[in-house]
């Protein structure tokens, strides 16, 4: 597709459901203010001041750069009681708390900022509180301080981001898409993608509870927001086929297809379903050149594709009945051992493949599982075939 792929994890903040784990450069950089806040507190009057940093700090920011989290803690939570009104060493020891897993104090740290922090705190501590509720999985509580934030200028954004990745993680795409027309038009028109997607799983949902009409009008908002999607076309497909429109249906896949043949092991059998018996001989000759017009299959890749989507018995008849779509299969026999090696390969590792993070997965996800990317997911073989490309033209 023309727009480069935008995976949730790029375009949103992931979803704090575990502990935050955080660089140590990050936190490092963290304890740079609080040695910043302890600067400031201890100023004295007069033109010549020397800046002297407790002993305390240094001892914490050692443990911390150390990976001795429990030490640290400590250290700051001592620091805290003795400087009450060192917001920012409340912040950071709030920060270790939740890093920790700590989540409760956490939030007893940030709600007291929150409450007596005064108007220049209380949102950040706001927004700190929010990201603890997600740490605990309190995702309620979480998108209330958050919709309160959207109303602030300096937190919008990131309020705004958080609550997308919530809904996108409770599978409330109606939510999700609300929020995606208060983003600012700029970063609209980067996701409008991903606002396609919401708009197709919406259409999923209505056309499992029957509601073909409200389905259409689903996947017509979809186009407008990303024409060239192919699980509109998909979609599109499906209606038309439980329609009986397998003349419509046919044209639909075999567009989604060519747009897209990642999708090949999961168009193909759909299309020779919908082609039926009678009309296989025909279909398979216009699958093969549309997959050949996108220009991103390799002879093998094609090939490969077909025999792991293609039924077995089908597998064995293409050298005979289809020898002039110049297939990479030689007899019938290898079409056969070819098919069975490269199901039993896809049974056990994984017939898809995350092209973000290298997730292998039997099943096929529009959003991949694991890192949550939109779009990412490619059949395997494409790799395998790849591989066997390689091998062949090394010396």
């Amino acid at each position: 597709m023309a727009p480069p792929r935008l995976s949730c994890r790029d375009s949103f903040p992931a979803t704090l459901g575990g502990v935050f784990e955080l660089p140590p450069m990050f936190l490092a950089l963290a304890f740079v203010l609080v040695g910043l806040a302890a600067y400031f507190l201890g100023r004295r009057n007069g033109a010549a001041r020397t800046v002297r940093l407790p002993r305390d700090y240094y001892e914490g920011l050692d443990h911390l750069i150390n990976d001795r989290i429990d030490h640290a803690a400590e250290i700051f939570a001592r620091m805290a009681q003795a400087n009450g009104d060192a917001a920012e060493i409340q912040f950071a020891l709030g920060s270790l708390f939740r890093r920790r897993g700590e989540v409760d104090r956490a939030i007893a740290v940030h709600s007291r900022l929150r409450d007596q922090g005064g108007s220049g705190l209380a949102d950040r501590a706001a927004f700190e509180l929010a990201l603890d509720y997600q740490s605990a999985g309190l995702m309620d509580r979480a998108e209330r301080v958050l919709e309160e934030l959207a109303a602030s200028r300096e937190y919008r954004r990131a309020a705004l981001d958080h609550l997308v990745s919530i809904y996108e993680a409770q599978g409330d795409w109606a939510k999700a898409l609300k929020v995606f027309h208060e983003l600012p038009a700029p970063v609209q028109s980067e996701r409008a993608q991903v606002a396609a997607h919401y708009l197709c799983e919406l259409a999923e949902q209505a056309l499992l509870q029957g509601e073909g009409e409200r389905a259409h009008t689903l996947l017509r908002q979809a186009r407008s927001h990303y024409g060239e999607l192919p699980r509109a076309d998909i979609l599109a497909a499906r209606l038309a086929a439980t329609g009986g429109d397998a003349s419509g249906a046919l044209t639909l896949y075999l567009k989604a297809l060519e747009v897209s043949p990642g999708l090949a092991l999961e168009i193909i059998p759909s299309v020779l379903t919908v082609a039926g018996e009678r009309d296989r001989g025909a279909t398979l000759p216009q699958l093969v050149r549309r997959l050949k017009a996108s220009g991103r299959v390799s002879p093998r890749q094609l090939a490969w594709l077909l025999a792991t989507a293609m039924p077995a018995a089908e597998v064995a008849e293409l050298p005979g009945r289809h020898a002039d779509l110049g297939l990479e299969i030689g007899s019938q026999a290898e079409a056969q051992s070819l098919a069975m090696l490269l199901t039993r390969i896809g049974d056990a590792g994984g017939r898809y493949q995350c092209d973000d993070c290298g997730l292998n997965s039997v099943r096929w996800y529009w959003r991949c599982p694991k890192c949550r990317s939109w779009d990412s997911m490619r059949p395997a073989v494409f790799k395998w075939a790849e591989r066997a490309d390689q091998s062949a033209h090394s010396p």
